[in-house]
């Protein structure tokens, strides 16, 4: 029998939407507002949830975003249960993360049909498997608003990196302008020997150095970079065919006492119609220099990034056929 978790602040509409479900064959649980329903979904572990919008202390939005934003609760789907109809709820609520938006001028086949999907939904994702969950958790409501302060300044930190990156195409000029002020962005928030862009089609780097590095290291970072455009774009890609451009106001480039390159990563640039551009490259002298943080901001610039820098290069060129 599939568990139900129900939050609503509205003890008549919980009264109804429990009546429809457990007719349908469900077994109900009862949440009476956003903090509550976090807190019943972590211990539950329910099977679906029907969450109201607007709810005391948190929003069904924001209660929405933190259960799907924690892989202990991110599988589990979320019906949105809201008076509000118009264009902008739908798609603020799609944005959440919920798997399916119900008006509460619902008729009963309305909501038991909304379930119904969303769970044969969850299970066909799983291949048919039955689903695993985490072990119940106990949450205070201080656990929980802590974790919606979390939540809530994570995601304002993704949209301040994005948004310098997209800020590039109306404050720079020029292809090397761009990648300038790009590699500028990077090393805000990644610490690094080197880092690059190389273009597929132009055969172009263009590389900045941000500590001391060798030769040796800068001819290694080429090489793997170059290695990674070909694997990404599938078609050859030779290190001694690229323009090589290199930004060295500091005069760190060249000590042979310096050590050779011991990490290295890239990111393919997928551009308009996510065809491969080229890459972002980054190395280091330090070995396992990138941390997790590092990654997951450098994921976050890999979409904006690849448009700016397709932007970038169009105008200076027209693309190769």
């Amino acid at each position: 029998m599939p568990r139900i978790v129900i939050a609503d602040d509205s003890p008549t509409l919980r009264r109804i939407v429990s009546s429809v479900l457990v007719a349908a064959g469900h077994e109900v649980v009862q949440a009476e507002d956003g903090v509550d329903a976090v807190q019943t979904v972590f211990r539950e572990q329910p099977d679906a949830v029907v969450m109201d919008v607007q709810m005391p202390r948190v929003s069904g939005y924001v209660a929405t975003r933190l259960l799907k934003d924690d892989w202990q609760t991110a599988d589990i789907p979320i019906v949105l249960l809201t008076s509000l109809d118009a264009a902008s709820d739908r798609y603020w609520g799609t944005k959440t993360g919920a798997d399916g938006y119900l008006t509460k001028d619902f008729e009963a086949p309305d909501l038991t049909g909304a379930v119904a999907a969303v769970l044969d939904r969850a299970t066909a994702a799983r291949g048919g498997r039955p689903a695993v969950r985490a072990d119940p958790v106990e949450l205070s409501a201080d656990d929980v608003l802590s974790k919606v302060c979390d939540l809530l300044d994570r995601k304002l930190f993704e949209t301040s990196v994005a948004a310098e990156v997209t800020e590039l195409a109306a404050t720079t000029q020029g292809f090397d302008d761009t990648v300038r002020g790009l590699l500028d962005v990077v090393r805000r928030f990644v610490d690094f020997h080197l880092a690059g862009v190389l273009l597929f089609e132009e055969r172009r780097a263009y590389v900045g150095v941000g500590h001391e590095a060798s030769q040796g290291h800068l001819d290694e970072f080429v090489q793997r970079a170059a290695d990674s455009v070909a694997s990404a774009a599938g078609a050859a890609f030779e290190a001694s065919s690229v323009r090589l451009h290199v930004v060295d106001p500091g005069g760190r480039l060249g000590d042979p006492d310096e050590g050779p390159m011991s990490t290295f990563l890239s990111m393919p640039l997928r551009g308009h119609g996510g065809r491969v551009v080229g890459v972002l490259a980054l190395s280091s002298s330090l070995q396992s220099a990138f941390s997790e943080t590092s990654l997951s901001t450098l994921k976050l610039l890999e979409g904006p990034t690849a448009i700016v820098v397709d932007n970038a290069r169009r105008s200076v060129a027209p693309p190769v056929p």
